[in-house]
């Protein structure tokens, strides 16, 4: 059984963003510092584009790489995951401050594309034909109902990047929003000897039950007043299915051994007559988890079906530039934040992930 959540057709803007997008080229250049035998990709402005098979189709991703990778040292990677009805090259544009992390902190950022969300697609002057999903689980359209093996074709991804610029396998993160939070979370569930941590942003848990093979460190930033991915869960008619935020979020806190009894942090409040009035942001920790993991929830109040950090939706209504998905909110970086968190985890040296590293 499927279930609808997906990201609004929205992204008008977009067309406006794109215009000034740089152009993309697969290729390689050997920088000096490499390991012999091995390439490294040269830094550029701009993210490569790359296709590899899996499950006997071609599929394709963005990586951007960031200057760091010239040293020729083994770079963490991270995996940012469109939304329902989106594309890999919109997730960029609308996650543009993690290009910009990535140079300042030294990792790669892939931006893998999903497949085709619908046999009829609403028309989209941006993403156009290129309206892709994940199966997730319970979300997201055709690839959850045709059984699509994103995990599988994401496991590729990682070693793809890793044969062609050096990755330190042991620091893999995925990431992403709505339908593409809630594959990160599969993803942390069905490869967790692969991904040393994830976050999702405005993207439940869609699996009524994970199973990780060891604790996965998970972040989730998600509004109360969410109106696509909704706090409480999207009706369906079997009761089990209806997986709601705090569902999910119980679950990892069973499956990593948490205290059930979180800590909250001081409230953020936006301040009256900013962009963030009416808004608040409270980090609620589960900690004392087995190997030094933490399960961590950012809750918001007052925003909506949206990237944290990100201008786009702040300010008053008549000022939004993107349908159907709520308010902005700037109280939290995320790009920041999962970063932040991030950095403290990496896999155990004796996974199979680790003998395949570049290191």
């Amino acid at each position: 059984m499927k279930r609808s959540v997906a990201t609004a057709p929205v992204l008008l803007v977009l067309l406006v963003l794109a215009a000034g997008w740089a152009g993309v080229g697969p290729g390689r250049v050997p920088v000096a510092g490499a390991t012999a035998g091995h390439p490294i990709l040269e830094p550029k402005g701009s993210a490569y584009l790359f296709t590899l098979r899996s499950g006997g189709v071609t599929r394709d991703y963005r990586l951007y790489v960031p200057p760091q990778a010239a040293s020729g040292r083994p770079l963490p990677l991270v995996l940012n995951l469109h939304g329902a009805t989106q594309n890999a090259q919109i997730e960029e544009l609308i996650t543009s401050g993690m290009d910009a992390n990535a140079d300042q902190n030294g990792y790669l950022v892939a931006y893998p594309d999903g497949t085709r969300i619908s046999t009829v697609l609403t028309p989209d002057p941006v993403a156009k034909q290129a309206q892709y999903g994940w199966n997730a689980g319970q979300c997201c359209g055709l690839p959850s109902s045709r059984h699509i093996d994103d995990v599988a074709f994401l496991v590729k991804v990682i070693d793809d990047v890793a044969a062609r610029t050096p990755v330190n396998l042991r620091r893999v993160y995925a990431t992403g929003i709505s339908n593409g939070g809630m594959m990160a979370y599969a993803l942390a569930s069905e490869a967790s000897d692969r991904f040393a941590a994830v976050s999702s942003v405005s993207g439940q848990v869609e699996l009524p039950t994970i199973h990780p093979s060891r604790p996965v460190p998970t972040m989730e930033f998600h509004s109360v007043d969410d109106p696509i991915a909704t706090w409480q869960g999207v009706p369906n008619p079997n009761p089990k299915l209806r997986l709601s935020v705090m569902e999910g979020i119980d679950q990892w806190v069973r499956a990593d051994g948490c205290d059930p009894h979180p800590h909250d942090a001081p409230t953020i409040v936006g301040a009256p007559g900013s962009i963030s009035a009416g808004e608040t942001a409270t980090e609620v920790t589960y900690g004392h988890c087995r190997d030094g993991a933490e399960v961590v929830l950012w809750r918001f109040t007052g925003s909506g079906h949206v990237w944290p950090g990100s201008t786009l939706n702040t300010g008053p209504p008549s000022t939004w530039l993107l349908a159907g998905v709520g308010r902005g909110i700037v109280l939290v970086d995320a790009d920041e934040a999962m970063w932040r968190f991030f950095q403290r985890y990496e896999l155990p040296a004796n996974l199979a992930g680790e003998q395949r590293s570049s290191t």
